[in-house]
């Protein structure tokens, strides 16, 4: 009988305890599962960003460098007599010798790149760095044509052989113009090197794999963290991506040009994130087993089935170690990485936990966010230093001339908001072109860096180069013709007396004509006023050049 009573007790009590148990612990699974896709997700994409975000940067930086060869005016001189047009050079024909070693020396400071070329609008090449023959057809122009627009854009993966060695490299464009005419194109051929070294330093990947696709669908880099070498082709041939293609198609793409997809490849679901590529017709596709992923859920379940035995006895103790020890960490995990999502930052870390496999866990995931906040901080450095670089002029350290073109442009803003005074000067260096010819291009570079270091260290305000052996500068507040008229002297008595060359033994001055003008901000734009400013310029140089002229307006 107590046998039969203790057999009908162990019944009772096992269902009891069974029937709660496995609703708990299937919920438990669910929301494991879930919480480890969402992370999964969550990583996907920061890695996808942050591929975007370097990817565009290069192409920032590549439309930097190709626009300042475009601007060049040799480039427009080059492609001009190349076509029969007159050349804009008084001295005569461009030196094309002179032309190719600059693209040569601008090759060097870009690690991938593989040719810099000057091609007329017809695509023949006009100058390269490369040993092309000159009016030969560029490969570049059997390009779709839709690269042919004049802006700047990065085309299709094609191979060429370089140095006996057949290479991946991707074509980019920027237009050559005269005014708002299109005189041909720079274009650069760069190493797909860069986006497989972009790959390989994904090591926030579980085990995903990253897509680099151009407009064909032709791969440019492919593979996970450890495959140095990109596949070229697809790890699945047409008939197992059906799954995948059906739910690619079944986006609006124009409409959703980023987001994710999710399918099943051989029993085990998978989810891709996609996203278009700034400048470029490119897509981007980072994809992860979310199967593989969940293994830390299935763990979880075998510990829940050995914890039946224990929960017969005590289910409660049970019930309160696994929310303790399994489920309260996993939602933190989950609130840090939501809280990482809303404020993009980096900076917040795990607690520890009383268990010694979740204390693993965050041990691994917080040098992971150290690690992506190390890279974020990184990251807004060098944006930094290239915004530094755009806005600057390589030869003489001031303002290039999209960068004083902007800070007069505020300028000019703050002296209307403010109702004061603005000056505007143009500068010229008369007869420049003599420095080149008679003493070579290092002397003229030496005349263009002494008066911009003699404009900066004299003019309070914003200075720069506007091109050539122009310059250009400003200053907001009130200031007395008087007193502008001491600083314009004091600039005359610096250049005047010159700076002293190594081959000669008196210094050599640097005659130059200024024009300043002088306005209430709010009277006049900034166009106006530098074209009154050049006016003036011109002015001085009619006067017998080497003097200057100030024009109250």
């Amino acid at each position: 009988m107590m046998r039969k009573l203790k057999n009908r007790i162990l019944g009772i009590l096992l269902l009891f305890t069974l029937l709660p148990l496995s609703i708990f612990g299937g919920f438990s699974i669910y929301q494991t599962n879930r919480k480890i896709d969402d992370m999964t997700e969550c990583n996907l994409a920061t890695v996808s960003e942050n591929q975007r975000i370097n990817i565009k940067n290069f192409c920032e930086d590549r439309k930097s460098e190709m626009e300042m060869v475009a601007n060049y005016a040799m480039t427009q001189a080059a492609i001009k007599e190349s076509v029969g047009e007159p050349s804009p050079y008084d001295a005569g024909k461009v030196d094309l010798e002179y032309i190719n070693n600059v693209l040569k020396e601008r090759k060097k400071y870009g690690v991938f790149v593989a040719s810099i070329s000057i091609l007329d609008k017809d695509f023949r090449v006009v100058a390269s760095s490369e040993s092309y023959e000159i009016r030969e057809i560029s490969q570049m122009k059997y390009s779709n044509e839709r690269f042919h627009t004049g802006g700047f854009i990065m085309g299709d993966v094609y191979e060429r052989n370089i140095d006996d060695e057949s290479k991946k490299l991707i074509p980019a464009y920027v237009g050559v113009y005269d005014e708002e005419r299109l005189l041909g194109y720079i274009a650069e051929e760069l190493d797909t090197a860069y986006f497989d070294e972009l790959r390989l330093n994904m090591d926030s990947l579980a085990a995903g794999t990253f897509y680099l696709l151009d407009g064909n669908g032709m791969i440019i880099t492919a593979g996970d963290t450890k495959q140095k070498k990109s596949l070229s082709h697809f790890v699945t041939d047409s008939s197992e991506r059906n799954s995948f293609q059906k739910a690619w198609d079944e986006v609006d793409h124009n409409s959703n040009p980023v987001g994710k997809i999710y399918y099943k490849y051989r029993g085990d679901s998978y989810v891709t994130y996609y996203s278009d590529v700034d400048n470029t017709n490119w897509g981007m596709r980072l994809t992860e087993n979310l199967s593989a992923q969940r293994q830390t859920g299935r763990s979880y379940t075998v510990m829940l089935c050995l914890a039946f035995v224990f929960f017969v006895l005590a289910i409660f103790i049970v019930q309160i170690f696994i929310t303790k020890n399994v489920l309260a960490p996993i939602e933190q995990i989950m609130n840090v990485f939501n809280d990482i999502k809303a404020t993009q930052d980096y900076s917040k870390r795990l607690p520890k936990s009383n268990s010694v496999e979740m204390n693993q866990l965050s041990d691994e995931i917080n040098g992971l966010l150290t690690h992506i906040e190390d890279e974020n901080i990184q990251e807004k450095e060098r944006q930094r230093h290239l915004r530094e670089l755009a806005e600057c002029d390589p030869l003489t350290g001031i303002n290039n001339k999209k960068a004083i073109e902007q800070k007069m442009l505020a300028m000019v803003q703050s002296a209307t908001d403010k109702k004061v005074r603005i000056s505007v000067g143009f500068l010229d260096i008369d007869d420049f072109k003599d420095y080149n010819t008679n003493y070579g291009h290092q002397e003229g570079d030496n005349v263009i860096k002494f008066v911009a270091n003699t404009l900066k260290d004299n003019f309070k305000g914003e200075v720069g180069r506007n091109g050539g052996d122009e310059f250009v500068f400003g200053y907001e507040g009130d200031i007395s013709k008087e007193e502008l008229d001491r600083k314009v002297k004091k600039v005359y008595d610096i250049l005047n007396k010159g700076y002293k060359r190594g081959d000669l033994l008196k210094n050599m001055s640097v005659p130059c004509s200024i024009g300043i003008v002088t306005a209430i901000g709010g009277s006049f734009d900034y166009a106006k006023l530098l074209k009154e400013a050049d006016d003036a310029m011109y002015d001085a140089k009619i006067n017998g050049k080497n003097t200057y002229v100030i024009r109250e307006l």
